[in-house]
């Protein structure tokens, strides 16, 4: 041993005596001997985040005959992790004869103690440990309040005793939400429902167009007469006319309804009847207009009659009888200066028969009645409904991703619905927003496909564009907080799904999810609803204790890495080794980055020693 060598070490020797002498002049010493004696306990024995505050409880014993009664410890309980150390509240113990702040320990009987803090988590502290530390001194004063390790250490007989180590890491499965958001596509359903009287903005598979001509008749008449002056009437002819020529389009019939009414100043039994020829009349005017069609087409095609194939029409002659509603609206529109004496007149008499004696009256009193109010209900109304032509679904699919500018915005719209396809939806929605600009169902579903295919950027980018051409959008503003939910900006989604809720949209399962996050485990599973297999329910049960309702949850759930990844968890805390490995091991292989995750994860500290584990993980 050289000089230099024995110097340091004698004066360690000398150094270690004093304090040794220092330490059982004051009483300090034994406690320091004996510290192994006093138990600690933390609960959990790995901490967790549960909505971003983690929970430290620490129980101590300290047995009889150790505490001396003018000593005081002060415990320093910190977080250390890589970048940083956490210090909490401090733990103060005092012998009998020590006033002040402090938990007092009985040197006879010894005692315990509880202890409690909450701390703000970071990522850094998932691998982290929970450390202590005691100084201890002999307290000739009172422990001043609120006092804390670097004070105590200002005694200049304060002594540290041994570090203890109470936990290792902070779990934080509660941040690992699957972003399965409900998004709001701008289709029928859906804006229909939240948008009024948009229903005319989408795709209809089927339009009937409707096309109304009349034949008047002579009073008492049902013949067919075309010259009679009602029926020559420019208007009249003109609308009988356009019937023709729609009529000649050949497009598919629904429906011809033919209903025949008479004028009811004559007798009801008489009017019935009468209606009912002119019903058949009007039926048998189509007949013989579709005779005299085919044999016009036939001559333009220069083939036989026989050989031209009309559609089948069925007619629907309903007779009415009397027009007592139609008789009492032209009343009320005429300009006849009686006109309220005559409604009321024949709104007095609850007889058939009287009613139509009443008119028969004023036909005599009131020309007009006669000339302008009664020939017009003498008619029967033809109603054809016909389906406009429309392209076939193959052919609407086809030009979509081919030609997409030949077809109209609702068209565009109803060819995605043909698809399940998210890369075909795609095109068709950008050709939508690219062909129709100013239209922001094109970019809301654009944004809605990106968000699915996980590509926030864009997402955002056609979804910005939507707010801006559709501002307080409800489908738009959910999408936007379900794109800020899954950028991490989870007070703005917050935001976003308030003002969509408050325009009709149901958020619930959206803001369930955020709900996790906050640690209210209760209030999000109220708000996730029933679904069946659903890895947010199943993180929920997990957090809420339940690992085995987790796992059976997770069993149908969508195979994915993030589903097999908490499988693994469940299995963990069921101490269920098998599973943590099959399902621990089929999470890395989908996602290699799980590794580093799942090797500071605390949820498997019981399995880091494994050699299967680590077998995984590295």
């Amino acid at each position: 041993m050289n000089v230099m060598r024995k110097i340091n070490f004698i004066y360690q020797a000398v150094i270690m005596l004093l304090i040794a002498v220092v330490f059982s002049s004051c009483g300090i010493g034994k406690m320091v001997k004996k510290y192994p004696e006093v138990k600690f306990q933390a609960n959990p024995e790995v901490l967790e985040n549960h909505g971003g505050k983690v929970t430290v409880n620490i129980k101590g014993d300290v047995p009889p005959k150790y505490f001396h009664k003018k000593a005081a410890l002060v415990y320093q309980p910190v977080i250390k992790y890589d970048g940083g150390v956490k210090e909490l509240k401090p733990i103060i113990l005092k012998g009998e004869k020590v006033q002040g702040d402090g938990i007092t320990i009985n040197k006879k009987t010894g005692g315990s103690f509880s202890y409690t803090d909450v701390f703000e988590f970071i990522p850094e502290m998932t691998a982290s440990t929970l450390e202590v530390a005691p100084v201890g001194f002999i307290a000739k004063q009172d422990v001043p309040p609120a006092m804390k390790k670097a004070d105590a250490k200002l005694n200049p007989k304060a002594v540290e005793f041994a570090n203890r180590k109470f936990g290792d890491g902070v779990i934080n499965t509660c941040s690992k939400i699957y972003h399965d958001e409900e998004l709001v596509l701008a289709n029928k359903e859906n804006v229909t429902r939240l948008i009024r009287g948009s229903e005319k903005d989408f795709y209809e598979k089927e339009t009937v167009v409707t096309n109304k001509a009349n034949i008047y008749f002579v009073v008492n008449m049902s013949d067919l007469n075309l010259s009679y002056k009602l029926n020559k009437d420019n208007e009249a002819k003109k609308v009988l006319d356009s019937l023709s020529s729609f009529l000649k389009l050949e497009w598919t019939v629904k429906s011809i309804n033919i209903d025949a009414w008479a004028s009811p100043e004559g007798e009801e039994s008489h009017n019935q009847g009468l209606s009912d020829r002119r019903s058949k009349t009007g039926q048998d005017y189509l007949v013989n207009f579709y005779k005299k069609f085919k044999k016009e087409k036939a001559k333009a095609l220069k083939i036989k009659e026989k050989d031209v194939t009309l559609q089948e029409i069925t007619y629907n002659p309903v007779a009415h009888g009397e027009d007592w509603e139609g008789f009492m609206k032209a009343v009320s529109a005429s300009a006849i200066p009686d006109k309220n004496t005559i409604i009321n007149v024949v709104k007095s008499q609850p007889d058939p028969m009287k009613r139509e004696q009443e008119i028969r009256n004023m036909t005599v009193i009131y020309k007009e009645i006669e000339d302008m109010i009664l020939p017009p209900l003498r008619r029967a109304e033809i109603t054809v409904n016909a389906l406009l032509p429309k392209k076939t679904d193959e052919q609407i699919a086809r030009l979509s991703t081919t030609y997409p500018d030949s077809l109209d915005v609702k068209e565009l719209l109803y060819a995605a619905s043909l698809t399940q396809d998210e890369t075909t939806q795609m095109k068709i929605y950008k050709s939508l927003a690219s062909i129709y600009p100013s239209d922001w169902k094109g970019f809301n579903n654009v944004g809605y496909v990106a968000l699915n295919q996980g590509n926030l950027e864009e997402a955002g980018n056609y979804l910005d564009k939507a707010n801006t051409l559709s501002p307080n959008n409800p489908l738009v503003l959910n999408n936007l907080g379900a794109l800020a939910a899954k950028k991490g900006d989870f007070n703005g989604a917050k935001t976003y799904y308030k003002a969509a809720q408050d325009l009709g949209v149901n958020v619930d399962y959206n803001k369930g999810i955020l709900t996790i996050l906050d640690g209210d485990y209760k209030t999000a599973s109220s708000l996730l609803g029933a679904k069946k297999c659903n890895y947010n329910i199943a993180l929920v049960q997990l957090l809420g204790g339940n690992a085995s309702d987790a796992s059976n949850t997770l069993g149908c759930a969508t195979d994915n890495a993030e589903r097999n990844y908490l499988m693994a968890v469940a299995g963990a805390r069921m101490k269920n080794q098998a599973q943590v490995m099959e399902y621990l091991k089929k999470a890395v292989k989908e996602k290699p980055a799980l590794k580093a995750v799942a090797a500071e994860d605390r949820e498997f500290i019981k399995f880091f020693d494994s050699a299967d584990f680590q077998a995984i993980v590295k």
